[in-house]
């Protein structure tokens, strides 16, 4: 009975483990991927921007026209 508490908790150790590096490896590839849009995310920024000031010009035509 002992050797088999030992055994589950051998076990729970290393599902434990597997899970952690499952996880680190796909933090690490997100991380990666982030990266490498960085400028793609940049520029979308810079369009939002830009948009976000079209829609108040927008916004006050309206306002002028009521």
């Amino acid at each position: 009975m002992d050797l088999l508490q030992w055994i589950v908790i051998g076990i729970l150790v290393y599902v434990i483990y597997y899970l952690i590096n499952k996880y680190e490896r796909r933090v690490n590839e997100l991380t990666r991927l982030i990266d490498l849009n960085r400028d793609e995310i940049n520029k979308n920024k810079t369009n939002i921007k830009k948009n976000a000031e079209g829609v108040t010009a927008n916004k006050e035509k309206i306002e002028q026209i009521q």
